[in-house]
C-alpha cells in the first residue's frame, strides 16, 4: 500500500509544482503586460514548466526517495540493436495514437499555447528536451521502476505509470495518446531498467510535434493528418497497420531483449 501511496503522491508533488509555477507565470505574464487574449506569455510559461518539474524531481529523489539518480542513466544494459527496434515501434504506435486521437475529436484546450511555444528558444527547450527527461523520470523512474522495485509485477507497475502519465495530461485531446505513449515507454523501460532510451522517444516524438509546427506556420492549427493520409478509411487502415506494427515489435522487444545477469551487475558496480 505504502509503494502505491507513493507514486500517487509523485503526481500530486507534481501537480502541486506546476500549479504553484503557474500561477507565478500568470504574474509574471500580467506584470509585463504581455498578455494579449492568448494566454500566458509563452517563456514564463516555459520556465514554470522547467522549474515545476525540476523542484518535483528534487523532492522525489532526496524526499520520497522513489528516484534513482544516477542509476536511471546507466547504459549498461542498452543493445543498440534493439533500441533501434523500440523506435521503430514507438513510431509506428505514435502514428497509429495520432490519427486515432484526430478521429475522436477530442477538445485541445491548450493547442494555442503551445503553438506559440514552438517558436520560442524556451519554449522549445521545455517542450523537446527538458519536459520529455523529467517526465520520464516521474513516470517510467520514479513510479514504474518505484513500483517494480518494491515487489510490484511489471505489467501492474507499466499500467499504473502509463494512465497517471495520461492524466496528469488534463487536456482530453492528450490523455488517451499520453496512456498509449506510456504504455509504450514502460515496455521500454522495464526492459532497458534506465530511462535513456525512452527520453530519446520521448525527445523525438516532441521534437517532431515542433517541428510540425515550423513546416506548416499558420496552417498548422488547421492541418488534419487524417486528411493528409487520404481520408476516414485510410486513416483506418493506417491506425491499424501501425498498431499492428507497434504491437507486433513491442512483444518482440519485451520477450527477446538481452538482460544482463547479475554477475555482470555486479562487475559493472565494481568497474563502472
Amino acid at each position: 500500500m505504502r509503494k502505491v501511496l507513493y507514486a500517487f503522491l509523485t503526481v500530486v508533488i507534481f501537480c502541486i509544482m506546476q500549479g504553484l509555477f503557474g500561477v507565478i507565470a500568470v504574474a509574471v505574464t500580467i506584470a509585463l503586460k504581455q498578455d494579449q487574449g492568448n494566454g500566458i506569455s509563452p517563456i514564463p510559461l516555459a520556465f514554470a514548466l522547467i522549474l515545476s518539474g525540476l523542484m518535483t524531481i528534487l523532492i522525489c529523489w532526496k524526499g520520497l526517495r522513489t528516484i534513482e539518480l544516477p542509476d536511471t542513466f546507466n547504459c549498461r544494459n542498452l543493445n543498440f540493436s534493439w533500441a533501434l527496434v523500440a523506435i521503430v515501434a514507438s513510431l509506428a504506435g505514435v502514428f497509429a495514437g495520432d490519427l486515432l486521437t484526430e478521429i475522436m475529436e477530442l477538445p485541445n484546450m491548450i493547442e494555442d499555447t503551445m503553438l506559440q511555444m514552438a517558436f520560442n528558444t524556451w519554449g522549445i527547450l521545455a517542450v523537446t528536451l527538458v519536459g520529455p527527461v523529467v517526465e520520464e523520470l516521474l513516470f517510467r523512474e520514479g513510479i514504474c521502476g518505484y513500483l517494480s522495485r518494491n515487489g510490484m509485477k511489471s505489467w501492474p507497475a507499466i499500467w499504473i505509470s502509463a494512465i497517471l502519465f495520461g492524466i496528469i495530461h488534463l487536456n482530453p485531446a492528450q490523455v488517451p495518446f499520453a496512456i498509449l505513449m506510456g504504455l509504450i515507454l514502460g515496455v521500454i523501460y522495464m526492459k532497458t531498467g534506465s530511462i535513456v532510451l525512452t527520453s530519446i522517444i520521448h525527445v523525438l516524438n516532441n521534437s517532431f510535434a515542433v517541428i510540425q509546427v515550423w513546416t506548416l506556420g499558420d496552417r498548422a492549427k488547421d492541418f488534419s493528418m487524417v486528411e493528409w493520409v487520404g481520408g476516414n478509411t485510410a486513416a483506418g487502415i493506417c491506425i491499424i497497420v501501425g498498431a499492428t506494427a507497434c504491437f507486433y515489435l513491442l512483444r518482440r522487444f519485451w520477450e527477446e531483449y538481452p538482460t544482463i545477469t547479475e554477475d555482470e551487475t555486479e562487475a559493472y558496480n565494481k568497474n563502472p
